[in-house]
This record gives C-alpha cells, structure tokens and sequence, in this order.
C-alpha cells in the first residue's frame, strides 16, 4: 500500500536573504552613478580616423557613446565621422553613408553643394549635414564622412570649420542659411543655389 509523507516545512528566510543580497549586489553600480558625479571628458576632435587619415580640428567635445562610429558630442550637435573605402560616385556614397549613420534615407530632392572633391548635402527630415571628402596620394580611393545632427544654429559654424578643412573655404550664406532654417521647409538648398562644381 502507497503511503504519503508530507515534507517538513522549510525555512524561507534564507530564499529571501539570499535573493535580497543579489538585488543589492546588481543594483549596486546603479545606486553608485546616481551619487558619484560623472566627469565630462573632452577631447580633440579628429574628422575620419585617429589611426589612419584624419584632420584634427582645433575644437574639443565629449567622445560619443556609439561603439561602432567615431563621434563627438558638442553642445546639443552629434557629430559622427568615419572613412570608407571603395566608393566610386562621391554622391551616392555620401547618401549611403548619411542613411547608414542616420537610420534614414535623406531625401531624393535635396542636392549636393559640390566644390572639388568634396561634397555636402542638407537634410531638414533629421536636421542633419553631410560631408565627404575624396582622398589623394596615399589616400587615394578612401572618402571621409562628416555627419552634423541637431539645431542648425548650432550645427551652421560647426558645418563651417569642417568645409574650410575639406575646400580651404568658408560656407556660402546661402548654405549657412539653409543649414540655419528651422525644419519643414524645401529639402535642400533653397533657389537659385543649383548643384555646381567650384573650381579653385
């Protein structure tokens, strides 16, 4: 005949202490960066690669979290930057690159500033600005990829400093002015402003 014993009765304590030790322990660096302040770290500003080709800026922000593109915080402007290689229409690799590190595509209609070998594109869906830059001697056959994102009054001289480091020239007041118009208007450069090659 089948006889049934209870278990004897457990102490429970000891499933709680134990549990209530580990929430401790897991949540212990949490509790830790709610009191210890963080300190802000700036460093220089290095457009396309620190180990490879890059031009150093004269400017210092804080290093971006994203592990997988170099970038900067400045202020309220992100500003990511990487080389690329093998890119043969300067165009498309600038709009590939800006839908790579933006998540969205800019848009179809709005043109590219071209002085040289460098290009720029605005793109008023995710305030942000492009900019590439093709190399030469050594370089040849790699591009560098400047994207700015946040407000344009911010973004108009950060964009500025990086066009003279890639043509040797300031932005036109009619790029600045379209970089610095709040979001929803025209994609683009406004009229009369057409995609055109400036030659030194």
């Amino acid at each position: 005949m089948t006889s049934y014993r209870l278990q004897p009765a457990t102490d429970r304590r000891w499933w709680f202490s134990l549990f209530g030790v580990t929430t401790a322990v897991l949540l212990l660096p949490a509790l830790l960066l709610l009191v210890v302040p963080t300190r802000s770290v700036s460093e220089q500003v290095v457009l396309g690669s620190e180990e490879g080709w890059g031009i150093p800026l004269d400017m210092s922000c804080r290093p971006s979290s994203d592990v997988l593109l170099a970038g900067w915080q400045c202020g309220d402007v992100l500003a990511q930057t990487m080389n690329v290689e093998g890119g043969t229409d300067p165009e498309r690799t600038l709009r590939r690159m800006m839908r790579a590190m933006l998540y969205l595509t800019p848009s179809p209609e709005a043109e590219v500033l071209r002085e040289g070998t460098a290009r720029m594109l605005i793109d008023d869906y995710s305030r942000s600005v492009g900019m590439t830059l093709e190399g030469s001697g050594e370089d040849e056959g790699v591009t560098m990829v400047v994207v700015l994102s946040g407000p344009g009054g911010q973004v108009a001289p950060f964009a500025d400093t990086v066009w003279r480091e890639f043509t040797g020239r300031e932005l036109p007041d009619v790029v600045r002015e379209a970089i610095e118009a709040p979001p929803g208007g025209d994609s683009g450069f406004p009229l009369p402003l057409e995609p055109q090659v400036v030659t030194a």
